[in-house]
């Protein structure tokens, strides 16, 4: 009894192993077909690492001794960059009474190389089949996206089918599909069409953005441009329909290069724009330096990508590029978002826009990285993490550009009402500045020389008249006559000074000093330094501040003396006015208030106009009022547009 159960023991311990060698080699399993619509090939597929460059009879020598092993994934292969090749293995039987056909599909976007080979029940080789992004239009077995194989199945039929893959150099992340032929086209046509209205969205929102930069002459939107671009050109390769529609039938090689070099692209052209969208200058950000030069190593890199493309056959060094723009593009990404973290003390609600459309981004395209990585094979977001990061991206962000093209355009109009009304405020100053220097002209010619003519006038009436004392008329006729020459030149005189383009500035000021001091209404005395040549304009308008200011002395401050003090400072050569008196000094509602009294309106005018500075120091003992004009308005390129007065 007891030896007959050790011998049962035994048996089924045997089997028990059996049937774990068989799970773990993969090969005793067989797929059964029937009509489903898809089928889960994961515990039906092994593999086997190939490092030399093995023929499909050794391979077959190899499935048959048990050194596959099995995939350990419902569907998934994934071992990272590699320099290997891989054979898959697997078995499938019509269980139908009829012809049956099916489409494999190897879902690996870095498959160089896809060969199946179909061998019937005997091991004998039935047909092979060329696919890969090697193989483009007629050279595949389907005009497909990815790498599809049809399979042909006889009534009750059972075959052993040889997958050969070189991905060499590349990611090997392979999702393996098994779909009933119908099903299968069925489910292209949709997808096709899913992307295709993707393709219009990004295209359009591309397009319209272009319009903006030329529009507008700003990069930012040209930046956008070259990101929506980037962005939908990974999209359709990492699909499969880059290829498809656009070189896989001319240069399919070029999948190799693709999403390196447009992940790269992509998260540059991604920093420069959130770097111009939110306006970051040096003085805002002490390590933007550093990002630009980040920026140029990624334009860097993304030359060694293109440079890769024509020696493709370095697999260890295209592994090293791939693997070193993939991390890259990451860094660019992190710093997107790090950058609108560091926004969020300025710009709060939009740093919070911003942020979520990059913390999706980041967290899809890190997902991207580690699965290509053969780190994990976890991947929440469909179909891929860059795929649903850069669509949901480049929603959030065309939103952004289009609200910020709203806000420019607000600004431009509120800027232009702003102009306009400070154009009307302009205007307005002019014309009272003008009616008050006509009304200032007027009551001169009407106090001094109306009056000396009109005394001239009694003279000559009363000499006409009764002719005597001739001889005295005549001598005060003469004497009114010279003092109404001297009026009529001061009132000329502070109309426009004569020869102002011969004359230095220091001559300019003596003489109308001079003519105040024969007024006999004030007591000026004056130092003026040795001063530089001074345009023209800049002349004018230091002549005008120094007549504006007498004349504000001598009507309004009930001063006795004033002291004119004009020099150069040895240092910063900037040019100081000191004008005093000793007058009653200013109102203080006017001088806290510059727009209240024109006279000190059209002074600060003036003293804007040269880029000066304007101090004021008034009380009940008189007034001192200092002007600094600096060197660089005292060059003779300053002289460009004059200030009218």
């Amino acid at each position: 009894m007891w030896n007959r159960i050790f011998w049962i023991s035994i048996l089924l311990l045997v089997t028990v192993l059996e049937e774990s060698i068989a799970g773990k080699n993969g090969y005793e399993s067989v797929l059964n077909i029937d009509n489903s619509p898809d089928y889960l090939m994961g515990n039906y597929i092994s593999f086997i690492e190939d490092k030399d460059g093995m023929n499909y009879t050794q391979v077959i020598d190899a499935y048959n001794s048990g050194a596959f092993h099995s995939l350990g994934h419902e569907r998934l292969f994934n071992k990272g960059y590699t320099e290997s090749m891989w054979w898959f293995a697997f078995r499938l039987k019509n269980s139908l009474d009829k012809e049956n056909k099916v489409i494999f599909s190897p879902v690996g976007a870095s498959i160089r190389e896809g060969i199946l080979y179909v061998f019937d029940h005997q091991n004998q080789l039935l047909e092979k089949q060329y696919s890969g992004f090697l193989y483009g239009g007629d050279k595949r077995p389907l005009k497909s996206r990815i790498v599809s194989y049809e399979i042909h199945l006889d009534p009750g039929a059972e075959y052993l089918f040889l997958l050969y893959v070189d991905s060499r150099g590349l990611n090997t992340y392979i999702p393996f599909f098994l779909d009933h032929a119908t099903f299968y086209w069925e489910y292209e046509t949709y997808r096709t069409a899913i992307y295709g209205i993707v393709t219009g969205i990004l295209l359009m929102a591309a397009i319209t953005s272009l319009l903006f930069g030329l529009y507008l002459k700003e990069s930012i939107y040209l930046i956008f441009t070259g990101y929506l671009l980037s962005c939908l050109i990974l999209i359709l390769e990492e699909d499969g329909f880059l290829h498809l529609w656009l070189y896989g039938a001319h240069a399919g090689q070029f999948s190799e290069i693709v999403i390196p070099l447009f992940v790269l692209l992509m998260s540059v052209l991604l920093l420069q724009f959130i770097l111009r969208f939110f306006n970051i200058n040096q003085d805002q950000m002490r390590h933007l330096r550093k990002l630009q030069t980040l920026i140029w190593i990624s334009y860097f890199f993304s030359s060694i990508i293109i440079g890769a493309f024509f020696i493709s056959n370095h697999y260890r060094l295209n592994q090293y590029i791939n693997f070193s723009a993939l991390y890259i593009a990451l860094l660019n990404i992190m710093l997107v978002f790090l950058v609108s973290l560091y926004m969020m003390r300025t710009r709060k609600l939009l740093s919070y826009y911003m942020m979520a459309a990059n913390a999706i981004l980041l967290f899809g395209f890190t997902n991207y990285v580690l699965n290509l990585q053969g780190i994990v094979n976890w991947h929440p977001l469909k179909p891929n993490g860059l795929i649903f990061g850069s669509i949901f991206n480049v929603f959030i962000f065309t939103i952004g550009i289009v609200y910020r093209y709203y806000q420019i355009k607000v600004e431009r109009e509120h800027l232009q009402s702003e102009v306009y009304n400070q154009e009307k405020k302009i205007a307005i100053s002019i014309i009272q500045a003008q009616e008050s220097e006509r009304q200032r002209i007027a009551k001169d010619l009407h106090d001094d020389l109306g009056g000396l003519l009109a005394l001239i006038k009694l003279k000559l009436e009363d000499l006409l008249l009764h002719g005597h004392n001739v001889q005295k008329i005549l001598g005060e006729l003469l004497k009114l006559m010279t003092q109404a020459c001297k009026d009529v030149r001061y009132i000329s005189h502070e109309l426009m000074p004569q020869d102002i383009d011969e004359k230095d500035l220091k001559t300019m000021i003596s003489e109308v000093l001079n003519i105040l001091a024969n007024q006999q209404k004030l007591q000026i005395s004056y130092d003026i330094g040795e001063l530089p040549l001074i345009p023209s304009v800049v002349k004018i308008n230091i002549f005008r501040i120094i007549k504006e200011l007498l004349n504000n002395i001598i009507k309004h401050s009930e001063a006795r003396e004033a002291d004119i003090q004009i020099f150069q400072d040895d240092l910063d050569k900037s040019l100081t006015l000191m004008i005093s008196d000793n007058g009653k000094g200013m109102p203080t509602q006017v001088l806290g208030n510059v727009n209240m009294g024109l006279g000190l309106k059209n002074l600060q005018k003036r003293v804007d106009f040269l880029k000066g500075k304007l101090h004021i120091d008034t009380g009940v003992h008189g007034t001192t009022i200092i002007i600094i004009i600096p060197e660089k308005t005292l060059l003779s390129e300053y002289a460009e547009t004059p200030y009218h007065s």
